[in-house]
């Protein structure tokens, strides 16, 4: 691979990220529901033209500020998908009169005293609903907690009870695939159970679901509506080592600097740390920790994951990368090697800026 790298880069092989868009679409056809993409793993206009591109007109994302970035880009039907921020009203209503669809997430009825008569022109209203993840969104059993938010949403003129919205997130600690789809069918359940109690109110609702490992591996989605995973258009470590993706469909890859090398302890030292990677971690067979696999940088992109070399710890700007004497041998100061992230949106998220394989720089929400 034949490009100007000092320092530590963010690499994206566009023909995987593609391939891997096109499949999700592909599901969303399959499985009858609309794909409304997250945003949040990618946070780029040029990434998001390509999805444009494919016809792809109403986005997810998970900030106010996200939703500026994108409304600023063009998008005009943007979901917010994180419990709503009283702080932000002028926001929403900046974006609310600049013409953008906006849709909202309520976690808690609470808010909705923290909204009244202060948002202008018309909102769309997803409640969160919380099918055993435990992070946020209303507990699925508490029917009379979703029908008092139904009630107040429909009597403030400024907000429009839109449908209920489900991140199963529990997936991503999962063993393997069948629990994935066992999580998926116990929420999906939870979800029609509790759309039923609430059609009087509601007739027209949406359901939408939410999380990469789901979407990419569950394909009896009866009753759901749309679907809103992020992280499938590049794919990472994690989504391998759940066996929902293969290493070949990772579409990004970190190229770091050798900056030394200790061959009493098979070590190398990169650049490029917590402030590149995130400490998001995963366990080897060993139970040890670990921040990165190492691949070969090539032409056309990378090599598969090369075995017996890890990033084994990370502090602000170093990596250790651990290495066979074999591989070791093969490693000089000044090389540039690449890794797959642990996690690919705290990667994106902390780099700020892509480099195409061939040699194209794309820019990012972070980096404005």
């Amino acid at each position: 691979m034949e490009l100007n790298i000092t320092r530590p880069t963010l690499l994206l092989d566009e023909k995987k990220m593609m391939t891997n868009l096109d499949r999700m679409l592909e599901k969303a056809e399959r499985t009858r529901t609309d794909l409304i993409p997250h945003f949040k793993t990618h946070q780029s206009k040029e990434v998001a033209e390509m999805v444009k591109d494919r016809g792809v007109k109403r986005i997810t994302v998970s900030s106010m500020k996200m939703a500026e970035y994108f409304a600023n880009c063009g998008w005009k039907d943007i979901t917010v998908a994180f419990p709503f921020n009283p702080l932000e009203i002028e926001v929403a209503n900046r974006l609310n009169s600049e013409g953008v669809q906006l849709t909202i997430l309520i976690s808690d009825p609470e808010i909705l005293s923290k909204l009244e008569g202060k948002l202008e022109g018309k909102v769309q209203v997803l409640i969160e609903v919380d099918t055993g993840y435990k992070r946020s969104g209303v507990d699925s059993s508490k029917t009379d907690v979703f029908k008092e938010i139904i009630a107040r949403v429909s009597a403030d003129s400024s907000l429009e009870f839109y449908g209920l919205y489900c991140h199963p997130g529990h997936t991503y600690h999962a063993d393997n695939i069948e629990q994935i789809r066992q999580i998926w069918a116990s929420s999906i359940k939870q979800m029609n159970v509790l759309k039923n109690a609430l059609l009087l109110l509601s007739p027209e609702m949406k359901i939408r679901m939410g999380d990469t490992p789901g979407c990419s591996v569950v394909e009896d989605m009866e009753g759901v509506d749309e679907i809103g995973p992020g992280n499938f258009i590049f794919y990472d470590l994690v989504m391998n080592y759940l066996n929902v993706c293969h290493e070949s469909e990772i579409a990004v890859a970190m190229a770091c600097p050798v900056v030394a090398k200790y061959s009493d302890r098979n070590q190398i030292i990169i650049h490029g740390g917590a402030v590149h990677f995130s400490k998001d971690h995963l366990f080897d067979e060993s139970e040890q920790k670990f921040f990165g696999e190492l691949v070969i940088l090539a032409e056309d992109g990378w090599s598969s994951i090369i075995p017996n070399a890890k990033l084994t710890s990370l502090s602000q700007e170093h990596g250790v990368l651990t290495v066979s004497d074999e591989v070791f041998e093969t490693i000089e100061i000044g090389d540039i090697l690449g890794f797959l992230p642990i996690h690919s949106c705290l990667t994106a998220n902390l780099m700020g800026a892509y480099m195409t394989i061939d040699g194209r720089i794309y820019e990012h929400l972070e980096k404005n």
